[in-house]
Formats: C-alpha cells, sequence, structure tokens
C-alpha cells in the first residue's frame, strides 16, 4: 500500500511541477548589443550631417534599405527602465508599427549626407 500510494505521490508531483514550468514565458525583445542612447544624442544629428556622424552616435541600425537614390535608416527604439529618456536599440523591426512606436528616420543620399531626419521619442 505504502508503495502505491509513494509512487502516486510521485507521479503527481512530476505532473504539477511540469506543467507549472510549461507556461509561456514572455520573451524580451532582442536588442542590438550595446545600443544605449539618450536624447540628447538624437538631438545632435541634424540634415546635411554626414551618415557616418549618425551611426557613430546611433550604432548599427534596425532596418537598412539601399537605393539608387541613396538609403534609408532606421531604428526601433524601446525605452529602458534604468535612465530617463533613455532607448535601446531593437535588433529586429516591430512586427506591428503603432503609433506608439518610437524610431529615428534617416534618409541618406548617394554621398552619404542626410537628407531627412525625423525621430519620435
Amino acid at each position: 500500500m505504502k508503495k502505491i500510494f509513494s509512487a502516486i505521490l510521485l507521479v503527481s508531483a512530476t505532473l504539477f511541477f511540469g506543467t507549472c514550468s510549461s507556461e509561456e514565458k514572455k520573451s524580451e525583445p532582442a536588442y542590438q548589443p550595446n545600443s544605449d542612447i539618450r536624447v540628447v544624442e538624437a538631438n545632435m544629428i541634424k540634415q546635411g550631417d554626414k551618415r557616418l556622424k549618425a551611426e557613430a552616435l546611433l550604432g548599427t541600425p534596425t532596418v537598412e534599405e539601399n537605393t539608387q537614390d541613396g538609403s534609408l535608416l532606421e531604428w526601433y527604439l524601446e525605452s529602458t527602465t534604468y535612465q530617463k529618456n533613455s532607448y535601446k536599440t531593437l535588433a529586429d523591426k516591430p512586427s506591428k508599427i503603432s503609433p506608439d512606436t518610437k524610431f529615428i528616420r534617416v534618409v541618406v543620399d548617394k554621398k552619404g549626407v542626410i537628407t531627412k531626419y525625423e525621430y519620435k521619442l
């Protein structure tokens, strides 16, 4: 009788802990390494600056589209919890772009000069 009770207890404990640990965990989005930027750095870039300056301040863009006329660079960002007015660059473009999505968009001509610069932080 003790063996049957022990076996039932062992099986039920295994099932209980197995189902508790198999809950879906929310995965955190992937970020670009060392990609923390602040509003101050975003404000340092102006129309007419070189692409090199934008990439030096903002890091690797999330999305880069090259055309015959130049390039479109986009950084998609998420607020950090440890510093005010600080953001981390997402490694991948969000699947759903909402009005609250934070981004920096830069249009660069063939010569590497920024022709359009817009952001929402």
